[in-house]
């Protein structure tokens, strides 16, 4: 298990907010992570974690070797019990609706091979032909981006 989810951020009960902007979508254990911002919370405290989801994860055909990181993000219908389990009430998924297609390269900006020092090159299938599956992928119905607010119950 990675370092991070396990471990400790904080002395419990110390914190009245937790902001987090992205980096929860890289946590291998979602579960840990979040029981560790609850622990950090004192009581009547909130959170607001912004992360990127898999809308349907049926949606992973398991034929395709995906990302690393899409594998990672958690199951958008999972996120709202996980939170309430863990104890977090007053729990919302708030749809960014942050659009992750068109944020593609300008063709004159792509570079064919990684010894163009001018331009750019595209991560996901410009270095293995084994990612070209997600250029025809629609990742705004794959993907979205949301903010898990919830807060922790006052003793």
């Amino acid at each position: 298990k990675d370092a991070l989810a396990k471990a400790n951020l904080a002395t419990d009960n110390l914190f009245d907010v937790c902001v987090s902007n992205g980096a929860f979508c890289l946590v291998p254990d979602k579960h840990k992570a979040f029981e560790n911002v609850f622990n950090a919370l004192r009581p009547g405290g909130r959170m607001a974690i912004s992360t990127t989801t898999v809308s349907d994860p049926k949606q992973l055909d398991p034929s395709f070797e995906w990302p690393v990181c899409v594998k990672m993000f958690a199951n958008l219908d999972e996120l709202q019990a996980m939170c309430e389990g863990i104890g977090f009430k007053n729990v919302k998924i708030i749809d960014a609706e942050s659009p992750l297609e068109g944020m593609e390269l300008p063709a004159d900006e792509v570079a064919d091979n990684a010894d163009s020092a001018d331009k750019r090159f595209k991560i996901h299938g410009k270095y293995s032909d084994q990612y070209e599956f997600l250029q025809n992928m629609d990742m705004d119905e794959l993907c979205k981006v949301v903010t898990v607010y919830g807060e922790k119950p006052k003793v």
